[in-house]
């Protein structure tokens, strides 16, 4: 392939970037021509992947794996692991001409330009790689264009680095009122859209399990954006282009948001146990996972935007499935996860990282669990078979979480959709803890798993009280409960299904883990209060003047021994995320863990 340099004044580092990347792609793809990159956006990094890149037949360039070796650079050392290597690096580089920004005021809360430029910079290094729809970094230039999406890229880059414990809270508040009043101004702007796009990935501390609001944004932009001509990728689409609707933003702009929108659109169907009914992979995301752009578009964000239209295929799948049944059949489970396996080798090959892999191995994940759904009267040897090997994936799906905190810091910035599919690995392995298939695993592993697990929920926390924290406290229960002696024999016979929400997709497994740990410490706490209240009677009769025989009125709990787990001060209202019948009014108060966090 003849080697066709470009920028021959770029400094050394991207020269030594232009030549690995022709070089990674020089045994895979024909000729092709620098001058097909578009110069219109000068912000935007240059490429020399050619237009014809097929990411479904050759793995994604070494370039993104080389550029998220370099990404330390400027970041806080004090969270910033000694070797992160496969830090990803945001493709959107500071325009020279930007002028200082300005100071400004959210209600009464002021904002020094100093303040503003650092809460910028830290989304840029820490979180825009994740989400790369803003492509534009100029504070004063976003604040113009749209003042909600200048404050959630505040409220984003403030999540791990804000200056005042208050800050967070504060921004979480104002921009949660801000854009639901937003939402009744029609047309959205594309900004508009984007901010609400970065709300749904960096959901608000105060969302619950099941009352998250990321189902109702997605679904109200993906309207939006429709109404804008933005799913043809093209901006300024004549067609769209008329009245109230101008269409006046780039192809490249409108081609970051129709993706950003699929994913955080079928993110939300998967962990939320919806239809997929937001997100539309239509031609123009195929070109964009293809390649076939005339600007750059990482490869990180490809492959991502390639697990997700995966999870679509899947989840229609199985809906259809459950439509004519009240389980999914392991063959089609099967077949599916087979079908994954040959596109993951295409997608992910050694070029692909870290970070690359674990949102491929997510997506098995979500497959395998659809194991746990069995059909009636499936076979038990084949469900142990296949409830074992999606044991052992989200066993892997923990640890390679652990690795990539201790490589990139990767929980301080995580998702939310992978912190939702973290849960989902964490229920996975709380389902095997209290089923009869134990026995078929190693006991003390299981437990280290399911303490690692515990562990990642309470270093994905942001602020007191939010869903990461609350769920470590829970699970931390759980945990207390499995070692408590006794209920190992009432769970010798249990099969690790989940049943009771089959068409709620992969979250019935997280709904039914809940409900099952909820059951059993229900229970425990029953019988827990009826030994104090023997002991309460105990102590008055040693004090009454006539006590009765001895044994009367004693009867001995020979359910459980007399060594459990307190639970009586667990937030136990966070149940209701999940169980709607239950009701909570018969518990002591417990204690607020919601630390006034609007829910």
């Amino acid at each position: 392939m003849p080697n066709h340099f470009i920028g021959l004044t770029a400094n050394e580092d991207k020269l030594d970037q232009l030549v690995q990347e022709i070089q990674s792609i020089k045994e895979s793809v024909g000729s092709a021509s620098a001058t097909n990159l578009s110069q219109s956006n000068a912000i935007v990094t240059p490429s020399t992947e050619p237009s014809t890149e097929q990411l479904s037949i050759v793995s994604p360039s070494a370039a993104s794996s080389r550029s998220r070796q370099n990404a330390t650079t400027g970041r806080a050392t004090a969270f910033e692991p000694t070797a992160a290597l496969s830090t990803p690096v945001t493709t959107l580089q500071p325009d020279a001409s930007c002028e200082p920004s300005l100071p400004r005021t959210l209600v009464s809360y002021p904002f020094s330009g100093d303040d503003i430029d650092y809460y910028f910079e830290k989304f840029f290094e820490n979180h825009h790689p994740y989400m790369p729809v803003v492509r534009n970094r100029d504070p004063n230039k976003i604040y113009e264009s749209c003042p909600l999406l200048f404050w959630t890229i505040i409220y984003v880059g403030s999540r791990r680095y804000a200056k005042s414990t208050s800050l967070v809270p504060f921004l979480s508040e104002e921009i949660r009122r801000q854009v639901f009043a937003t939402l009744s101004d029609i047309p959205l702007s594309i900004h508009t859209i984007n901010a609400i796009i970065l709300i749904c990935t960096w959901i608000f501390p105060g969302a619950r399990l099941t009352a998250d609001a990321s189902s109702i944004l997605a679904s109200a932009i993906s309207n939006a954006a429709l109404l804008l001509g933005i799913h043809t990728g093209r901006g300024g689409h004549p067609e769209y282009s008329h009245g109230l609707y101008q269409s006046n933003f780039t192809d490249e702009a409108a081609t970051y948001t129709w993706a950003g929108l699929n994913i955080v659109s079928q993110s939300v169907s998967t962990y939320m146990g919806l239809p997929p009914v937001g997100s539309l992979f239509n031609q123009t995301i195929q070109n964009t996972i293809d390649g076939r752009t005339p600007f750059h578009v990482p490869s990180g964000f490809r492959i991502l935007l390639e697990c997700q239209k995966f999870c679509n295929h899947v989840n229609k799948i199985i809906l259809a499935n459950l439509e004519e049944s009240s389980g999914v059949s392991s063959y089609i489970v099967q077949t599916l996860e087979d079908e994954w396996t040959t596109k993951q080798g295409m997608i992910c090959s050694e070029r692909a990282d870290d970070l690359d892999k674990f949102n491929a191995l997510l997506v098995r994940l979500e497959i395998q669990v659809f194991y746990m759904m069995p059909v009636p009267n499936h076979s038990p040897e084949s469900l142990k078979q296949h409830v074992l090997r999606t044991y052992h994936t989200a066993s892997l799906v923990i640890r390679n979480a652990q690795e990539l905190d201790q490589k990139i810091g990767f929980l301080r910035h995580n998702t939310n959709p992978h912190m939702r599919s973290l849960i989902t690995a964490s229920c996975v392995i709380f389902k095997m803890l209290r089923s009869s298939y134990i026995q078929f695993l190693d006991r003390k592993a299981m437990e280290s798993v399911a303490a690692e697990a515990v562990s990642i929920c309470q270093r994905m926390s942001i602020v007191d009280g939010d869903l990461p924290m609350r769920l470590s406290i829970l699970l931390k229960t759980f945990l207390d409960l499995y070692h408590s002696a006794g209920w190992s024999t009432a769970w010798k016979n249990d099969e690790p299904t989940a049943s009771s929400f089959p068409h709620r997709l992969g979250s019935g497994v997280t709904y039914d883990c809940f409900i099952r740990w909820k059951s059993d410490a229900d229970v425990k706490r029953r019988l827990q209060q009826q030994q104090q209240q023997q002991q309460q009677q105990q102590q008055q009769q040693q004090h009454t003047p006539n006590p009765p025989m001895p044994g009367a009125g004693e009867e001995t709990d020979t359910l459980l021994p007399n060594t459990v787990p307190d639970s009586l001060a667990i937030d136990w209202t966070f149940m209701d995320d999940f169980e709607w019948s239950w009701n909570p009014a018969n518990l002591v108060p417990p204690v607020t863990m919601w630390s006034g966090l609007g829910r």
